[in-house]
């Protein structure tokens, strides 16, 4: 231990002493010439220490500290990670312990030096070990900065991380599609009264401005709510209050429209209220922080605003696109009478966008495309986020090489053919749409997809009804069955294997006697189909069935068969006895106390048999990961996964099949008192 000690404190007071070495030039050499050859992790972690404790007492002085010196450790902590003499998250801890010590000013200059080297982060050296590193810092700068005052500098940091961390970073995606419930708008609940009318500013508000009392000022508030959570949308009650309020607000907005000029003076001062006071050398930008307040006087101003009502109106899109898109965690979905509110309204807030300046027509244009791009976010998360891949890039060089090319070398006095670019698929698709045609990417499908103008109607044709009339198909049989034919039995079609078979698919599809209750059970197939083909020459024309003598036949195969199998009352009284006990009790999916049994038996067997049963009802290993980190212990992840089986299957989640499941995953006991 003694002699540990020697060595931690050896390493730590060497490494400290040249490391103003090293600052001066940004220069590592100074401490690798300390070590001879690789080092162990536990020098590594003395390395750490001693740059760490530099930085914080040597470097870090108050708002007196030298950026340049800080940047130039990190390059050299780097430069040690990659001369593996370091522990891989060195450079990271230096700029957190920086950052932890620096004003906020200092803070932005030096997140510029933590932009300007993303690549070096994510390399496969730094990455997987300095991601929660990298994340951690991130999330203590953007606590320590005002919403308000700082915007540029949360905004960079937020853009930073969407640089450094791949799309596919389960942190980042919200896979379960949930809301920040904690983003609640407070506002006034008792009328104020406005005795202050006089000291209005003159001009701010037009004479057609409507004047909002505090009913329209409470329902406009109040939609808030249901911005912040959506899902309250498909209940029955909270949906007439939504409507009922929405449309209330969109009657006012419709009511009193803006002009550009009236438009952007109101828009000054509202800002004025709604964001801190600017020093006067600082210069103003168009839009700032989309924070209100939410003062019963301050109504008449905000609905003169053109960014504010395009913030509302914005906020009304972006739920009903919620609504109405495919989501894979959403359980409900609207009736076909809410669908059409969506769809009106929808229309009339594009319209009201269009109407309010300025620009109202690209702003409409631009959302349009925002939300489209926001169906194919959707459907990127429904498929269980993907990785992307970027598209091999073909080397020309080769190409030529490989006598694949179509340019010519120049060297050779041969002037250089231009090749002919692909038409994009994209193109092709958008001109065949136009004339009312498909574009299938390949020319035979494409001329099949265009021969009918209407694929649907054109598969209800009759030409396309393949089925044949039972006529058609058992008149040869019932030819065979007549006394005048000489056809050894054996060669008979009922003896057809597959005669039968496509003879029983027949028969369940068009013929009546199919699902007949007979008391004499049928012994083979060949006798089964010579009984149900007697009683169809019942139906057919008499030319058909003249030779035949349907009904003696009949009555003679039925004595047959019961004579061959015997004691046909009892068998008879066997199914009737069968058919009064056999009643399916109606399949429900499980209910919550169930649910709850289930989660209970199924942690009592151990750790991690809830995932073998979540990975066969269909959740992915990313899902199983989430559910693992936001429920406390197996009970509750059990009962978590059985709740989302339920919410995706319905009624197809019930005890039969449940049961089913877990007999084949050999836990069948874990339904053991659960269901009686």
């Amino acid at each position: 231990m003694a002699d540990a000690s020697v060595t931690f404190q050896r390493i730590f007071s060497r490494v400290q002493s040249t490391l103003p070495q090293c600052l001066e030039n940004a220069d590592p050499l100074p401490i690798t010439s300390i070590f001879s050859s690789k080092i162990s992790e536990t020098a590594k972690h003395c390395m750490e220490a001693a740059v760490r404790s530099y930085v914080t007492r040597k470097l870090v002085d108050g708002a007196n500290t030298n950026l340049g010196n800080i940047t130039a450790i990190t390059t050299v902590s780097i430069e040690l990670v990659r001369q593996e003499l370091s522990l891989p998250t060195l450079p990271v801890l230096v700029l957190s312990d920086a950052f932890d010590t620096l004003t906020i000013g200092q803070c932005e200059k030096l997140f510029g030096f933590v932009e300007d080297n993303v690549s070096v982060w994510k390399e496969d050296q730094f990455f997987a070990p300095c991601k929660n590193s990298v994340l951690r810092m991130c999330n203590d700068l953007l606590r320590r900065l005002s919403r308000s005052q700082n915007t540029d500098f949360c905004g960079r940091i937020l853009l930073f991380l969407a640089r450094f961390f791949p799309f596919s970073e389960r942190s980042g995606l919200n896979l379960v599609s949930e809301f920040n419930l904690e983003n609640v708008t407070s506002f006034t609940n008792v009328e104020t009264d406005d005795e202050e009318e006089a000291g209005r500013p003159v001009g701010d508000m037009g004479d057609g401005a409507p004047r909002l009392d505090y009913t329209l000022y409470t329902k406009f508030w109040s939609l808030q709510d249901f911005f912040r959570n959506p899902v309250q949308c498909f209940q029955k009650a909270p949906w007439k209050v939504f409507t009922l309020y929405c449309n209330d607000v969109l009657e006012a907005f419709k009511s009193f429209k803006l002009d550009n000029v009236q438009s952007s003076t109101s828009a000054r001062l509202s800002r004025s209220l709604s964001q801190p006071a600017a020093s006067s050398d600082t210069p103003q930008a168009d839009q700032y922080f989309a924070k209100y307040l939410t003062n019963q006087k301050l109504l008449d101003l905000q609905f003169s605003d053109a960014n504010f009502r395009r913030y509302v109106l914005l906020q009304v899109l972006i739920l009903a696109h919620y609504l109405t898109s495919n989501i894979k965690f959403k359980q409900e979905n609207l009736t076909e009478e809410q669908a059409a509110w969506v769809a009106k309204t929808e229309a009339l807030v594009y319209t009201l966008l269009e109407e309010t300046p300025p620009d109202g027509h690209k702003f409409v244009s631009t959302v349009k495309h925002i939300l489209k791009r926001e169906d194919m976010w959707s459907g990127w998360k429904n498929d269980g986020c993907p990785e992307f891949k970027k598209p091999e890039v073909v080397d020309k060089t080769k190409a030529r090489q490989n006598g694949k090319g179509d340019e010519k070398e120049e060297g050779e006095g041969r002037v250089g053919r231009r090749v002919r670019q692909k038409r994009k698929v994209s193109d092709m698709v958008r001109d065949a749409d136009s004339r009312g045609k498909f574009s299938m990417g390949n020319a035979e499908m494409t001329r099949l997809w265009n021969i009918h103008p209407n694929n649907l109607e054109a598969c209800k044709s009759p030409e396309r009804d393949f089925v044949p009339a039972l006529e058609t198909y058992f008149t040869p049989a019932i030819e065979q069955l007549s006394p005048k034919s000489d056809l050894p039995e054996g060669d008979k079609l009922v003896n057809d294997s597959n005669f039968g078979w496509r003879g029983l698919r027949l028969l369940a599809c068009r013929s009546p006697h199919f699902f007949t209750h007979s008391a004499s059970p049928i012994a083979t197939l060949p006798e089964y189909l010579t009984t149900m083909i007697r009683k169809l020459a019942k139906d057919l024309p008499s030319q058909l069935t003249g030779d035949i003598k349907v009904e003696e036949e009949e009555e003679k195969e039925e004595e047959k068969v019961v004579a061959g199998l015997g004691e046909g009352e009892v068998v008879k009284e066997e199914e009737e006895e069968m058919e009064d006990g056999g009643e399916r009790t109606e399949l429900r999916a499980i209910s919550d106390e169930e649910r709850q049994a289930l989660a209970r038996n199924l942690q009592a067997l151990g750790k991690d048999k809830w995932k073998i049963l979540a990975k066969k009802l269909g959740n992915e290993p990313d899902e199983i990961e989430y559910i693992e980190s936001q429920e406390p212990n197996d009970e509750a992840r059990a009962a978590y996964v059985l709740k989302l089986w339920v919410g995706a299957e319905g009624d197809d989640a019930n005890q039969e099949n449940l049961i089913y499941t877990l007999e084949g995953l050999k836990m069948a006991q874990v339904a053991n008192g659960v269901f009686t």
